[in-house]
């Protein structure tokens, strides 16, 4: 008799597959819990690392007085966007996510330098040179399935840096003033900071020690006084004026003598001051408009401190790269950032166009020096204040920040 259902193997395969498909669905199923679970948390920590550093970037300023709201701020936002902890004992809290005062690098919350440039984030604790947010946080996440193979956690975290740096464009309702203003004051040992708020501005016609010059504002090439006396025309009025193109980076061709009668005014156009040398008197201008009206300005260093109070005129200007001092700025120069600028004092025909006695100012001595009729001037202040625009991603000096914050890392 022969046994043929012994060479019978029809549903083997069924059963091998039964045997081997169900518990690796089962294995499957479990690691796929499990890193669902671990996917989710991560993901949650990093938005949480994100709210973090972007609340505590946009509460940085120009001194180092602003540290404790910036480290407050980022704890406050990372606390409010909680994650999927097991316990509450690793969940974000003042206790597991801390002030970190004493900005130690490994902190939850690191203030410090982000060159844009290089990609790298350097803690520092000065004033006058922290751009930057780091927030991190570490946990871990229990496992179900990887237990059983003798795996009960896995490690996780988030880290986010984001920066409050210097403004890429002028806000887009300025008129550019066509004056461009050395970065020197703002640079020590080859890094950028703030220390230049509330620094003096000065030029004067074919001065080797000026700090400013005039600027085209179409680009490169010596500026033309048609383009300049428009210009003025434009930061005087707020009209006609769409906002500059220029951006940081771009090059701007410099003049650092006098422009015909950009200062001083031809035809229809009133000039700055419009002056006399003979008498010493001026008939008018917009400058001399801009200070005779009740507006008053306060011009802070980067300590805080009043470095100008009084009368003039706020304009838009670009901060340029110069060689330090920076002597006869002529010719093509890089825009690293913008600022503000208050102008106090215009000569014009070398007379004084207002009075303004305000004390420890550059240009009194020169009011009363009997200066020649072919001197024009410009003075004022650096005013670091906040600009409607993106940040700059290159390192730049803190004239002004922008107020649109960047996740950088």
């Amino acid at each position: 008799m022969r046994l043929h259902w012994l060479r019978d193997q029809r549903g083997s395969i069924l059963l091998f597959t039964t045997v081997l498909v169900v518990p690796l669905m089962i294995i499957l199923a479990g690691l796929a819990m499990d890193l669902a679970y671990y996917g989710s948390v991560d993901d949650e920590l990093q938005r949480s690392m994100d709210a973090a550093a972007l609340a505590g970037a946009g509460n940085l300023g120009f001194d180092s007085s602003v540290f404790g709201t910036a480290r407050q701020a980022a704890q406050n936002y990372a606390i409010a966007n909680p994650y999927r902890a097991e316990s509450a004992a690793k969940q974000i809290n003042t206790s597991t996510f801390t002030l970190n005062a004493g900005n130690a690098s490994s902190g939850n919350v690191v203030l410090g330098i982000w060159n844009g440039t290089t990609r790298t984030f350097t803690p520092s604790l000065d004033g006058t040179f922290v751009n930057a947010v780091r927030c991190r946080y570490t946990s871990s996440v229990p496992t179900f399935f990887l237990r059983l193979l003798g795996l009960n956690s896995l490690a996780t975290g988030a880290q986010a840096t984001a920066i409050s740096a210097p403004p890429a464009t002028i806000p887009p309702t300025s008129c550019l003033f066509p004056i461009g203003v050395t970065q020197c004051p703002f640079q020590t040992a080859g890094n950028f900071g703030s220390q230049g708020c509330g620094q003096p501005i000065l030029y004067v016609s074919n001065s080797n020690t000026n700090t400013a010059a005039w600027i085209n504002v179409g680009g490169t090439g010596s500026p033309s006084a048609t383009n300049s006396r428009a210009a003025v025309t434009a930061a005087a009025n707020g009209t006609s004026c769409s906002g500059s193109t220029l951006l940081a980076g771009n090059n701007v061709g410099a003049n650092n003598g006098a422009i015909t009668n950009v200062i001083s005014g031809t035809g229809n156009y009133p000039g700055l001051a419009n002056c006399n040398h003979g008498n010493g008197t001026c008939s008018g201008g917009y400058f001399i408009d801009k200070f005779n009206s009740p507006t008053t300005y306060t011009v802070h260093d980067s300590s805080g401190h009043v470095a100008y109070s009084g009368h003039g005129w706020e304009v838009t200007v670009a901060v340029i790269s110069t060689n330090c001092p920076p002597g006869a700025v002529n010719q093509d120069h890089q825009i690293l950032t913008w600022s503000r600028m208050v102008i106090t004092q215009v000569i014009s025909h070398g007379v004084c166009a207002v009075t303004n006695h305000y004390p420890g100012n550059a240009w009194d001595s020169l009011c009363s020096s009997g200066l020649s009729g072919s001197v024009d001037g410009l003075f004022g202040y650096y005013e670091c204040a906040q600009f409607d625009s993106p940040p700059s991603p290159i390192p730049a000096p803190r004239a002004a920040l922008a107020t649109r914050l960047r996740l950088v890392q």
